[in-house]
């Protein structure tokens, strides 16, 4: 049988290419590193290297073998990736949303549905979403497009719309509706865990300046007692009306102020998500 060490120490060789570097990559004295790699070849019963006076590189056989190592450093990764991912989920269902709107929707509904289990929730771009599903790192992902892959289901969650959010004193605040455009160069206070919202304004009003704060409650302190505009969601209003005393809230005409949210995760959980979601709603 061998060792997964083995295995390592001829992937580095073949990496570095020579002993000493593979040596000083791995931490080891090369005497070694050579015993380790003639250990293998007794083991396999085979030569993977050819020697030479100043010089061993891999021959052939030795390619090939570096080649299988790497699959199976791969495949050992990640099966360590799938178990804990999966005695985790055991424990906690960890949602991947790519906006903290949904997640203000569902966290409060979830919390006490699931005995047994704790519920947290992480903001991130679609890859590493995808990623984290793939992997078995998220229970499920919030996307904000439809999403149709084999293997995984897509159901409707909810819809969003982003707002203006200034003070009573503000030129906006007598506004049914404004654009983009009009408020660009204007600066904002920004949440600075928005999602994929952040690069929807930064794009929309290039010219504007965003002081991001990392605490939602800050915000919301901020704006009451600021002439600086900050930015609101139907969604938001709702689940936190507290945070808009003293302020107005004016939607953003532009069609990308409008966001329709995705519940995604793998077709085997379909069954669990759609009873959580019936009851929940």
């Amino acid at each position: 049988m061998i060792e997964i060490y083995l295995l390592e120490q001829l992937a580095a060789f073949d990496e570095c290419g020579t002993l000493s570097a593979a040596a000083e990559k791995l931490h080891l004295a090369q005497p070694s590193l050579s015993r380790s790699m003639q250990k293998l070849e007794g083991i396999l019963g085979v030569s993977l290297f050819d020697r030479q006076k100043n010089r061993v590189s891999l021959n052939q056989t030795g390619a090939l073998a570096a080649k299988h190592a790497r699959n199976i450093l791969n495949a050992e990764a990640e099966m360590e990736r799938n178990v804990r991912a999966f005695d985790r989920s055991l424990r906690t269902l960890t949602i991947g949303s790519c906006a903290p709107g949904p997640l203000m929707v569902l966290l409060p509904r979830l919390t006490g549905m699931l005995t047994g289990q704790t519920v947290s929730s992480v903001i991130a771009p679609e890859a590493e979403l995808l990623r984290g599903l793939e992997e078995g790192e998220y229970g499920t992902a919030i996307l904000n497009r439809p999403l149709e892959v084999e293997g995984y289901f897509c159901r409707p969650l909810l819809t969003e719309r982003l707002y203006l959010s200034v003070n009573h004193f503000h030129p906006a605040a007598i506004r049914d509706a404004i654009s983009f455009a009009e408020m660009n160069g204007q600066n904002f206070i920004m949440y600075a865990q928005v999602g994929f919202w952040e690069q929807i304004v930064r794009e929309k009003m290039p010219r504007s300046k965003f002081f991001l704060q990392s605490d939602m409650e800050a915000v919301g302190e901020l704006a009451r007692y600021s002439d600086l505009p900050s930015f609101s969601t139907d969604v938001s209003q709702r689940v936190m009306p507290s945070r808009q005393n003293g302020r107005v809230n004016v939607p953003f005409s532009d069609p990308e102020a409008q966001a329709a949210y995705y519940l995604v995760g793998r077709e085997a959980e379909r069954g669990r998500w759609d009873a959580v979601l019936r009851v929940a709603g």
